[in-house]
């Protein structure tokens, strides 16, 4: 069945997501031709940063926040307000993540679904400032899980790993192709995304469209990141057929897909 973790937790990240959201994604909302071009299959040569915002749509967002446009600043403020950007954040990894139905056990669930989502803040925060100690912060907490994570168990060990692996490459792709500091454990950290995350989620999942969108999500996010083109292929074939099952419009007639 579904899981979720604590109402707390789904709220903070629901808000940060959403002004994320709010401030990186209104160069495609804003005039005509703004459209996401449809990508039937995995582009001949992979387009960095690209996981959830391209070069194009940073750069919008960036010159709104430096002239105090809304609602972008404020989204920004958000964002660095939030503990999610917190330069005194401790990473908490561990090599084996457990979570069971509503993340009841948590061992490590929150604490790397928390760090993940903290890793993507700081490569924001790192791109919008241009302030190296979001960026080196992010590294950190990408390089903690990375030396020591090896696997997600008990029941919901595919959500979980959807969560976490949705957030991680967002966070990879800026600090690699926008930071010009050292990241050199950049290939541990790809090595974990292929070895401990892809494998848990590219087959999809027999449970619902909760768990099989968002696991979707990070796999598309993590074959990117890996210019994996037969990954990347995979997730983006079983995304098409999933998501019209679940978002759809009354045009779509009594059923959906």
């Amino acid at each position: 069945m579904s899981s979720a973790p604590p109402r707390r937790h789904r709220r903070s990240r629901a808000v940060l997501l959403a002004t994320l959201t709010a401030a990186l994604t209104g160069a495609l909302l804003t005039g005509p031709g703004s459209a996401i071009p449809r990508a039937d299959a995995a582009p001949a040569a992979f387009t960095h940063p690209g996981v959830t915002v391209s070069q194009g749509q940073l750069d919008f967002a960036r010159a709104k926040v430096d002239a105090g446009a809304q609602p972008w600043k404020g989204a920004f403020d958000q964002m660095m307000a939030s503990r999610y950007a917190d330069l005194n954040r401790a990473p908490k990894p561990r090599a084996v993540v457990e979570c069971g139905s509503y993340s009841n056990p948590d061992y490590g669930c929150t604490d790397e679904r928390e760090d993940a989502i903290a890793a993507y803040t700081n490569a924001l925060a790192w791109y919008f400032t241009r302030d190296e100690r979001y960026a080196r912060k992010s590294i950190e907490l990408m390089d903690a899980w990375s030396a020591v994570l090896r696997d997600h168990t008990n029941s919901n060990a595919p959500l979980q790993t959807g969560w976490a692996g949705s957030s991680w490459p967002k966070a990879a792709e800026i600090i690699k192709y926008t930071y010009g500091g050292a990241w050199a454990n950049s290939g541990r950290f790809a090595t974990m995304l292929r070895d401990v995350y892809l494998p848990e989620i590219i087959n999809g999942s027999n449970s619902n469209g909760n768990w099989e969108l968002t696991m979707t999500e990070a796999a598309v996010g993590i074959s990117v990141f890996l210019e994996d083109r037969a990954s990347y292929d995979k997730a983006v074939a079983r995304f098409r057929t999933r998501t019209a099952a679940y978002v759809y419009l009354n045009s779509d007639g009594e059923l959906p897909k």
